[in-house]
């Protein structure tokens, strides 16, 4: 699987597409987007970070294509009224859809009540953002290290915050007790991400896991310090804090947390429904690469807080297709999480 890419290593693809581009002498994705209306659906209410990303895409691919980008939520069922949506919508391109890929993959895998589609044989357009979880804890707690979770956790459950069965918020935790022993009691019942963290500052629990976008402001503030990357490598901010990876001890363990940590890292996705025209699709593709790779879109995604991670459309499709053949002891911990347990 992939590491993420650098905003370096972006700039400099990005610049290197821009010189092939001015020597072709074509500015624009030519195609039969022209003047057509195109819908770029959010599975969330407005306001998140998926809105975010999707409202910053938009315009820059409506200049790309000649076409009328529309941003539409429809939040519901975790994602899942959205999700299945898409499954069922037209199979043009003008319907396309920004997707959290762990929930995705995680609740098809879990066979959650509602699910209706198969993660695989969405038309995938490429990604945008890809990040690591991060386990925090209150900065005046009595975790502040890895080594004092793994000690914490020895004497009684340390409790995580999570918003609902089946969140990344949930799931890493479950993970972290099955695969690391961890023993863990996961809270629940908060009204969003805001309120879990309140939950932590306040003390009512002790540890949180979600992005590491999500994670940083409570933690440049002083209020909270990182304690253990879900990811596939350490952050250079924080380069004291280890990976999962690390932390395993056998090749099951490895397997376990590996196949996680490549989920997490599927990060958001753009989409469309399955069986596209296969030149529709090829210049959505085109199209979201340019735009995507615009030094200038990195540059405002970093300043608002949203890094840019590009992967291709056809290697998000390939990364899908190994992501469904999912470990059995990860689908059991899925089930687990989506059920509540």
């Amino acid at each position: 699987m992939k590491k993420l890419t650098t905003v370096a290593a972006l700039v400099a693809s990005a610049l290197a597409l821009s010189s092939c581009q001015q020597g072709s002498g074509s500015s624009k994705t030519s195609g039969n987007f022209e003047g057509e209306t195109i819908q770029l659906v959010v599975p969330f209410d407005p306001g998140g970070g998926y809105d975010a990303y999707a409202r910053q895409l938009a315009p820059a691919l409506a200049d790309e294509l000649g076409a009328k980008v529309v941003v539409v939520n429809k939040p519901g069922a975790g994602g899942l009224i959205a999700l299945n949506g898409l499954r069922t919508a037209k199979p043009d391109g003008t319907t396309i859809e920004i997707l959290n890929m762990t929930g995705t993959i995680g609740s098809a895998l879990a066979e959650a009540d509602g699910v209706q589609y198969e993660p695989e044989k969405f038309s995938y357009i490429g990604q945008i953002g890809s990040e690591p979880d991060l386990v925090i804890a209150r900065s005046d707690g009595d975790i502040s290290s890895y080594d004092d979770l793994v000690s914490a956790s020895s004497s009684s459950a340390v409790r995580f915050a999570a918003t609902g069965p089946g969140s990344n918020e949930y799931v890493d935790p479950l993970v972290l007790d099955e695969a690391l022993g961890i023993n863990s009691d996961v809270v629940t019942g908060f009204g969003g991400s805001g309120e879990a963290a309140l939950a932590l500052l306040q003390g009512n629990v002790e540890a949180y896991s979600r992005s590491l976008s999500s994670q940083l402001p409570t933690i440049q503030s002083g209020d909270a310090v990182p304690v253990l990357v879900l990811g596939s490598e350490r952050l250079e901010d924080y380069p004291d804090v280890p990976t999962v990876l690390e932390e395993a001890s056998d090749a099951e363990q490895k397997a376990i947390l590996q196949y996680h940590v490549d989920l997490l890292e599927s990060g958001r996705t753009i989409a469309a429904p399955p069986d596209m025209d296969e030149k529709r699709l090829a210049e959505l593709r085109a199209a979201f690469a340019k735009v995507v790779q615009d030094p200038e879109f990195i540059a405002d995604g970093e300043a608002a807080g949203r890094p840019i991670t590009f992967l291709g459309g056809e290697d998000v499709q390939s990364e899908v297709s190994d992501l469904v053949d999912a470990p059995a002891d990860y689908i059991d911990i899925l089930k687990a999480a989506y059920s509540g347990q």
